[in-house]
């Protein structure tokens, strides 16, 4: 019993670990080594690799590759998919099915199917997007008759492939966009040169650039939710299976007459720890669609609402969540519990997520603790929004050029150098009011933002 428990806790941490890692790390070899690491501490796997298709071309990419008889391939080169025939993962992956083959499996293939060695025991789980078409396959193997695989790990793998499903889409998703933005930003400075005709041009584009941002910035944060959103159902949906084979094991006991007080007892623990197990986690991703919700609405429209600022703001700070998660950044926030406005809700979602956002790309390093604070009061008609970070700050250079529109100090980082920008045209665009930043090296960075608590007298 305790070594199920303790199981399906190991299995709880890697599908949290694996949403983790994926907000953190932007290489995809390091990402599927991490969950290679995790993937090892709940079953054997030795052997292990992941295979990408790519649909242009229809060929094939071994992108990590751990194996104790094989030479890894080249994971740049690639392999055309012939059919499914040509191979256990060209089956799996043109198919978009799992499958399982034993040794005498494949003898009864023939030779030819497949290149490399013969596996005792051979698992290999589709990685499929969200229409359910093939990204490619995750496969482990063993070669020892000792080291099989229970039917009980053949469902832990599935599950888990569908997690790193998600999150290999997120990272693709993330690196298509990165490397649209530096293309055309790119483009747009190599016209700048051209005067006139290019200074027409670059106004045309930056504008389009704004807008692609702004809703990029809600995409990622459409692709971070769902994400979280996906990991406490995972963990609801093992917690679930487990129950019910315990309860399968419990009804066998009692009608065969071997139940005890004792495994009765362990019986109800087991119940009672799973329950909670699934209690948690549906009411963590019940709050998240909840904010979600209002926030996707607000940053999608134009409309001018009443709102409560401070409930507003825990809102958009937990649709920030997979952001903040895994990164020793604190927040905190210092706001009038009665202070209503009557602006533009989805203005104020941007900036707040801009100027956390860009807190946790430019002024902390990925492990380096720190403070976000943001304190809120009512001047008469006015709001006054100070937003600080203790954080790696700038110096005055950086800092005279941090509201121009394409500079970034993250430029080939994912920096589109758009954030503050248009931090600073929703601030004095929608919202009417004004924005003042200071700054040292050490000394992180103050936004002072001031603006009208209504803005329905100027409609």
């Amino acid at each position: 019993m305790e070594s199920r428990l303790h199981r399906l806790e190991e299995v709880q941490a890697m599908l949290l670990g694996i949403g983790q890692i994926s907000n953190t790390c932007s290489d995809m070899s390091e990402f599927l080594g991490a969950v290679h690491r995790a993937l090892g501490r709940i079953m054997y796997a030795a052997n292990f690799y992941v295979a990408l298709a790519d649909r242009a071309d229809n060929s094939v990419r071994f992108v990590y590759f751990v194996d104790e008889q094989d030479a890894a391939p080249d994971p740049q080169q690639r392999v055309t998919l012939a059919s499914p025939e040509q191979s256990p993962t060209a089956w799996v992956i043109l198919n978009g099915k799992n499958l399982t083959m034993r040794r005498a499996d494949q003898h009864d293939k023939g030779e030819g199917w497949g290149q490399g060695s013969t596996a005792e025991h051979w698992v290999g789980a589709s990685l499929l997007d969200h229409q359910h078409h093939s990204l490619g396959a995750m496969v482990i193997q063993s070669y020892d008759t000792a080291h099989t695989f229970s039917d009980e790990d053949e469902a832990l793998f599935s599950l888990i492939a569908n997690h790193v499903s998600n999150a290999l889409q997120g990272m693709q998703s993330m690196d298509r966009l990165e490397r649209a933005v530096q293309e055309r930003t790119a483009r747009l400075e190599h016209e700048s040169a051209e005067r006139g005709r290019a200074l027409a041009a670059l106004q045309e584009a930056q504008s389009e650039l704004v807008r692609q941002e702004k809703l990029a910035s809600l995409g990622r944060l459409v692709a971070g939710v769902a994400h979280e959103i996906n990991t406490p159902l995972g963990i609801c949906v093992t917690a679930t299976s487990h129950l019910v084979q315990e309860l399968k094991l419990a009804r066998e006991d009692m009608a065969a007459g071997a139940m005890t007080e004792e495994s009765l007892q362990q019986f109800f623990e087991i119940v009672d720890q799973s329950l909670k197990i699934m209690t948690t986690n549906t009411q963590r991703a019940a709050s998240l669609v909840r904010s979600f919700k209002q926030v996707a609405v607000d940053q999608s429209s134009d409309a001018i609402r009443s709102f409560n600022l401070k409930a507003y703001l825990a809102e958009v700070l937990l649709s920030l969540q997979p952001k903040l998660k895994g990164r020793p950044v604190t927040v905190k926030v210092d706001c009038d519990d009665a202070l209503q406005l009557d602006s533009f809700p989805g203005a104020v979602s941007q900036i707040v997520t801009n100027l956390v956002v860009n807190s946790l790309v430019h002024g902390f390093e990925q492990d380096q603790a720190g403070t976000i604070t943001i304190a809120v009061r009512q001047e008469d008609a006015m709001v006054a929004f100070d937003y600080s970070d203790d954080g790696a700050g700038m110096d005055q250079d950086t800092l005279g050029k941090l509201f121009d529109p394409f500079f970034t100090t993250r430029r080939g980082q994912g920096g589109s150098g758009l954030g503050a920008h248009i931090l600073y045209n929703l601030v004095t665009g929608p919202l009417g009011g004004s924005i003042k930043v200071s700054s040292a090296p050490g000394l992180g960075l103050h936004y002072k933002l001031r603006f009208p608590r209504s803005r329905r007298a100027d409609k």
